[in-house]
């Protein structure tokens, strides 16, 4: 079915009525959110449903909740409507004429290494609406509201253009206060706790087998979801924790933390820029990769 434009569209208003009422739970929350009768919010969604050919809501006794087929066109509904909001915005405010690029990045990456970069890209290319969030772990750009991601992994999947930005190379790093008269790499693993994270678990073991060095337990330790986290549990004196210089640099430098070796644990996986092929086109994403590159960000930051 279509609809009288000729597309496969329903009503922006239908579709409003249904986020709405499946977010709030009920038809009276909608009609007052939206400012019309329970009426004519209960038409907007029969019309909805109408339209589609398929229920979306059951109804019990005045609450509302989504379908299964609900539940999975609400995803879809909710990232349209907020990706039309956003160029709205946008265009009013005078924005769009250079485009713009929906950007994820790893929480301690972007907060320590990206963001701080930002202010020069801003500078370089004014007309260039850049709009960052942070993700842990894995990035489906297929299905996110997201042109692209910086990503920890191993490559990058199917059909999606890559830059390497940087590789993750941890080095061991603990508080001065747990070795107030010095030591060494190997006395400091039998003496201090070891910290670990949960993105790389095979840093620890990988590293003591490379540096030669027996532990019996070498998994053993708290974990920790963020490399800011492990630097706080470091600087705060809980353990010995393998840390890359962007992170931990600053510290080294202030006396807070001290580096016990100068070899690194280099990750087998890497940070990433990726996007999906078919994007490639866009100016706004050729001119933020050529900025990448002119970072040097191939490179890991000196310490």
């Amino acid at each position: 079915m279509k609809s009288t434009t000729g597309r496969h569209l329903p009503a922006l208003a239908n579709l409003l009525a249904f986020e709405a009422t499946a977010r709030i739970g009920s038809v009276t929350g909608a009609s007052g959110e939206l400012c019309l009768t329970q009426s004519a919010v209960s038409k907007q969604i029969t019309e909805l449903e109408e339209f589609l050919g398929a229920r979306l809501l059951n109804r019990r006794k005045g609450a509302v909740a989504a379908t299964a087929v609900g539940e999975e066109y609400l995803k879809s509904v909710r990232k349209a409507l907020a990706m039309l909001e956003e160029a709205t915005l946008e265009v009013q405010s005078g924005r769009a004429a250079g485009g713009r690029l929906n950007l994820s990045v790893p929480v301690s990456l972007g907060n320590i290494w990206l963001l701080p970069r930002l202010l020069r890209f801003a500078k370089e290319q004014p007309q260039i609406q850049l709009n960052v969030t942070t993700k842990v772990g894995p990035v489906d750009l297929e299905s996110a509201a997201l042109d692209a991601a910086i990503m920890y992994c191993a490559g990058p999947p199917p059909r999606h253009f890559a830059l390497k930005v940087m590789p993750l190379e941890l080095y061991p790093v603990c508080s001065p206060e747990l070795l107030p008269e010095g030591g060494t790499l190997a006395r400091a693993i039998r003496r201090i706790p070891l910290l670990h994270q949960i993105a790389a678990l095979e840093a620890w073991p990988a590293y003591l087998q490379q540096m030669r060095i027996k532990l019996a337990n070498p998994d053993d330790g708290p974990r920790y979801g963020l490399l800011t986290m492990g630097l706080q549990a470091a600087v705060s004196g809980m353990g010995l924790a393998l840390l890359p210089d962007y992170v931990a640099g600053d510290d080294i430098r202030a006396g807070r933390l001290l580096r016990l070796a100068t070899t690194p644990y280099v990750s087998p996986k890497s940070y990433y820029f990726v996007c999906p092929e078919e994007k490639l086109a866009n100016a706004a994403m050729q001119s933020f990769i050529a900025w990448l590159q002119a970072q040097g960000a191939a490179q890991t930051p000196a310490p």
